[in-house]
């Protein structure tokens, strides 16, 4: 017996006999492989492995977490130390910003101020690199912000200022961005990146205020044409909507009363002065009978109407579509114009040139186009029409 024990307390195995190698083999064949194993392969196992909490570098953050995930979260997040909470949080951020996540860098990084930390310095930089995160987004003024609320827990946080000074140069804010450089520069004088982006704003702000200069001077002068044009309209004894009384300077023109010789049209037709002083104006012809239009983007003042009803109605005119009877001739045409305050119709001369019918006392250009109404004459439509204004 104590030979036996004494034999088998030496044994080792590299003593097993083939026998007993066997006989383990057999026994290790015959234990039950655990459950989240059972039929996978070698290489499906490993692949587990990479997808243990305790090994995978990778995660998606769109799927539930598995229950294992939630558990080393808790541990990693769950501790009572602010500062340590906020650290965690911002190695996270810094992870996913490396990745190119920033959405999720973002998330990161507002846990981290969300925990509310002593550490001015690790506030700061959760901040300014939020403020990076929102910058690569483009949300310029956002991230501005964050560089804000960077500088009140550190003022003088360099990379707090590099940024800001970048989303003002972002936002076109170049005044700004050069005060964000002046504070960097103060920090850190020779700052190649500071100094390249102040050269560029400075470059850019030069810029805005060169197209300023150009776009005032292009205002008085646009100004001082509107001005001449309305003082000659009035010297013709032409009433223009919205004006009741004489012009004398730009002081005068108001939006209001610069509207009075601007059109609505499409065409984007203006009354306007030729180098004689002469004066072409936009003018509108109505067929309420058709609810048609004719719109004449350049009528002389010196022409009389019956010539443009030549041009439009003539013999070697195209009839219109809605009038392939050719009811409407030169000579058949009634012309009207309306008097808005005392809802009556004008009747109109056709041999009368522009000029000489927009002068009349009752004559109201309005939205810088004269307008007129056209019946054929002694027609069923034009005597019921001019029953509506004698009601």
């Amino acid at each position: 017996m104590e030979t036996e024990n004494s034999e088998g307390a030496e044994r080792t195995g590299a003593d097993i006999t083939d026998d007993g190698l066997d006989d383990l083999i057999e026994a290790m064949r015959r234990m039950k492989k655990p459950e989240h194993l059972e039929g996978k392969t070698f290489e499906q196992q490993l692949e587990e492995l990479d997808n243990h909490p305790a090994f995978m570098k990778e995660w998606d953050p769109s799927k539930p977490l598995s229950d294992e995930m939630e558990g080393l979260m808790r541990l990693k997040y769950e501790s009572e130390d602010p500062t340590a909470k906020a650290e965690a949080y911002k190695e996270d951020g810094n992870h996913e910003f490396q990745k190119k996540k920033y959405r999720i860098a973002i998330d990161n990084y507002t846990e981290g101020i969300k925990c509310l930390c002593p550490d001015k310095q690790l506030n700061a930089v959760l901040y300014t690199n939020r403020a990076a995160a929102q910058f690569h987004l483009e949300n310029y003024r956002t991230a501005l912000n964050d560089c804000i609320f960077a500088r009140k827990f550190k003022p003088d946080h360099f990379k707090a200022i590099h940024r800001g000074a970048m989303c003002n140069l972002q936002m076109k804010k170049y005044e700004d961005c050069l005060n964000w450089c002046d504070e960097a520069l103060i920090i850190d004088p020779k700052n190649e990146k500071i100094l390249e982006i102040r050269q560029k704003a400075t470059k850019l702000q030069k810029a805005v205020e060169r197209d300023k200069r150009k776009e005032k001077a292009t205002e008085k002068k646009d100004l001082s044409k509107d001005l001449k044009l309305i003082q000659t309209i009035q010297q013709r004894g032409i009433t223009l909507n919205k004006i009741n009384k004489m012009v004398t300077g730009e002081e005068d023109l108001s939006p209001a009363l610069l509207e009075s010789v601007e059109t609505h049209n499409p065409h984007g037709a203006k009354v306007h002065l030729d180098a004689n002083n002469i004066l072409y104006w936009p003018v509108m012809f109505l067929y309420p009978e058709y609810t048609e239009t004719d719109y004449i983007q350049m009528f002389c003042e010196n022409q009389r109407i019956i010539d443009h009803l030549s041009h439009i109605f003539g013999v070697e005119a195209e009839p219109a579509p809605w009038d392939q009877d050719r009811r409407y001739k030169p000579h058949t045409i009634n012309v009207y114009f309306e008097d808005r305050d005392k809802e009556v119709l004008h009747k109109v001369n056709k041999e009368s040139t522009l000029l000489k019918v927009l002068q009349h006392k009752r004559f109201v250009v309005y939205g810088g186009t004269p307008a007129f109404i056209l019946t054929v004459a002694g027609s069923e439509f034009e005597k019921a029409f001019l029953e509506k204004y004698k009601d």
